[in-house]
Order: C-alpha cells, then structure tokens, then sequence
C-alpha cells in the first residue's frame, strides 16, 4: 500500500531535545561549581538517568513537571556530593530552565523534511509529555503549520507504546494503518509502539546504536531530505516534485540481534 501518512516522534527526531540539554548542563557547570567539578559526561549521563526516570511519573500525573524538574536536580545536586548550602535545588532548576529554553532547536534536517512532506501527505506528531511543553517546542521551531495533527500524551490519556495513541493519530488524519509510517528515535516507545498498532516504523538512530531488530529500516539523519523520502517512497517521482526527487542510498540492516530496552 502507498505511503500516505507520517507520524513523527518530537523529542529527539524533529526537536534536539538531546543538544538543549547538553548545552543548558554545560552552562549549569560553569556556573554552580558543584556540578563543574564532574566530567560532563559524567553529570548529563546521571542527568539522563533521572530525568527518564522523574518523566514516567510526570506522564502518570503523580509528579508536576515543576516539581520533578525541582527533584532531578536535588538528586544530581547529591550525586554531585553537594551540600545544602552549597547550591539550591530551585535555583539550579530555575537556571537550568532558563538556559534550556535559549537552546531551543530543531534537529538538523527537520524543518526541511517537513516543507518536502508538506501538501504531498499528511504529517502528524505522536509524542509523550505534557502539552504545553510539546506545543511550545513545536511553535518555536516552526513546525506548527506543517503539521497536520499533533497528537500528546497528556491530552490524549494514553501514551506510547500504547497502540491508542497511534490509533488517534490515524483517526486525526483519516488515514489507515498500512499506508502510515512512522519515524522516531526511541525503540520501546516509537518503533515497538508504531508495530503494535499495526504501522511500519523507520528508526531514526542518530547515535548508531545497534539494532534490537535488524528487519527495521534505519535512517541515521534527515539530511538530506532526499534521503529519507527515498526511503519513504520506493517509486518517488510518482508521488513528488522534481525539485524533491531522493537520492543516495537506504540504511537498512539485515539481521535481528537481542532486544534492547
């Protein structure tokens, strides 16, 4: 069946979460020295840990987003070997935010990516987080009108990997499940979700990371747009624009290897 829908993920497949964060833990360093006596690999990898975690109990409304930015970074403040004195955890998260939202950025290639998409099928958002959040990320970065359904977890009352929001998202569309595709960066959540109901996934695997499933297609970047159309469209000059006919080659793997969470 034709390609006629894509879904993306929004963090960390067409907003850099994963750069903001980096640059706003980089700009905590310098200023709380605390935290600048780590190894920045060091604090973004516990960073990393905490935030994952603290997210799971934001989604399932036993944590406000305030509250649990307050409480990651007391928890790093500690693993940090920090005193109470030393640097608040209020006044770190504050500073955090602050620098985080300064940040703020596509992924490369994506904005471009969705002008190719745009008018030629339906493009969509499924994402996990609260709404606010998403839609303010999705507004700076100029997603919004290129977007035509964006489908969050906290509006919605299900989250990925559930197959109901996947199902939303093909409700608000008007679009089936075997002509959608959907591109995202996290396995449990993006591709095992995307399969669960029923939708082919492509996982954009930036980092290079080896894949729980080698049958799944990978892309490794969204530049050049004429890359990943090629992988979305086989017959591409039937379904697009002169101006937006793909080039290079699929990155695709061969093999299944063990699951990965």
């Amino acid at each position: 069946m034709a390609i006629t829908a894509v879904l993306f993920d929004l963090d960390d497949t067409l907003f850099d979460h994963s750069a903001c964060t980096r640059a706003a833990l980089a700009d905590l360093r310098r200023r709380f020295a605390v935290l600048g006596r780590l190894p920045a690999a060091l604090v973004e990898s516990e960073h990393h840990r905490l935030l994952e975690a603290l997210h799971r109990q934001v989604l399932a409304g036993q944590l406000s987003v305030d509250d649990a930015r307050v409480e990651r970074f007391r928890r790093l403040l500690a693993f940090a070997g920090g005193t109470p004195d030393a640097a608040s955890p209020t006044d770190v998260a504050a500073a955090y935010r602050a620098a985080y939202l300064t940040h703020w950025r596509p992924v490369e290639g994506a904005l471009e990516l969705l002008e190719a998409l745009h008018g030629r099928i339906s493009t969509g958002v499924v994402t996990n987080n609260v709404a606010s959040e998403q839609r303010q990320k999705i507004a700076a970065c100029g997603f919004g009108p290129l977007l035509d359904a964006v489908i969050i977890s906290e509006e919605a009352g299900v989250a990925k990997p559930d197959p109901r929001i996947f199902s939303l998202a093909l409700d608000a569309l008007g679009r089936e499940a075997g002509e959608t595709v959907m591109i995202g960066d996290a396995w449990e959540t993006d591709i095992a979700g995307a399969r669960a109901a029923g939708i082919r996934p492509i996982w954009f695997n930036r980092l290079g990371a080896a894949s729980p499933d080698r049958r799944v297609t990978e892309i490794h970047s969204l530049v050049p747009s004429s890359l990943v159309l090629s992988v979305l469209f086989p017959n591409p000059e039937s379904r697009l624009s002169r101006r937006s006919r793909p080039e290079g080659r699929l990155a695709k793997a061969e093999a299944p290897s063990p699951e990965h969470t």
